[in-house]
């Protein structure tokens, strides 16, 4: 990462983070009815791709909008830096300094498994579509199951490190007031386009 690029939790992060909410609540409640399968399953497309949207920002940010949102390197970074400082000092598992690291990486951690799920859950959702296969639903309903649970220690871990930081890290990730660049604002219209012509299409 070079100097004049910062990590950053842009416009365009902020409004893929609430698509990715949004459309693991509905393809989580939509999924048990059988009416509703046709909106399960486009609450599941849109889920993949908000997740493609946000790995190709990963890549573009940097190169056009001068920013670096936080990605798997970073995140490993972090990890890999608590287990090398602390994993063999004992002494210091009950100091502020290990709490605040242990809770900053079991966060970072509870992403990174966000990441690696949903990509396998939509993947088996689909092929349990296209083929009615008994074996590939019940791996589907696996992978829906790891899914919730990553999310809701996502939200523990998000809430303890907000606790032991003292400060609101769900903030950032739904408002802020810094500038963003026109290659961000472009991407985000871009990308709002790409949603709603997927739903318009998937519904005519």
């Amino acid at each position: 990462m070079t100097p004049n690029k910062v990590i950053s939790t842009d416009l365009l992060v902020r409004f893929l983070h609430l698509v990715l909410i949004l459309s693991f609540a509905g393809a989580y409640l939509t999924g048990e009815e059988e009416e509703w399968h046709h909106v399960h399953m486009a609450f599941g497309y849109t889920l993949a791709i908000a997740l493609t949207l946000r790995i190709l920002w990963q890549f573009f940010a940097p190169r056009f909008a001068h920013t670096q949102p936080a990605g798997g390197g970073r995140r490993f970074h972090i990890i890999k830096q608590f287990v090398q400082r602390h994993w063999a000092q004992p002494r210091s598992w009950f100091s502020a300094t290990f709490l605040k690291s242990a809770t900053s990486s079991l966060f970072q951690l509870s992403i990174l498994g966000l990441f690696c799920v949903m990509p396998l859950t939509v993947l088996a959702g689909y092929l349990t579509d296209y083929t009615h296969s008994h074996t590939l639903e019940e791996v589907h309903e696996l992978f829906v199951n790891l899914l919730l649970a990553s999310v809701l220690l996502h939200l523990a871990f998000l809430i303890l490190n907000s606790v032991v930081l003292k400060k609101l890290l769900a903030k950032r990730m739904f408002w802020g007031h810094e500038s963003h660049s026109w290659f961000t604002l472009f991407s985000l219209i871009l990308s709002l386009g790409i949603l709603l012509t997927f739903w318009f299409w998937y519904f005519n």
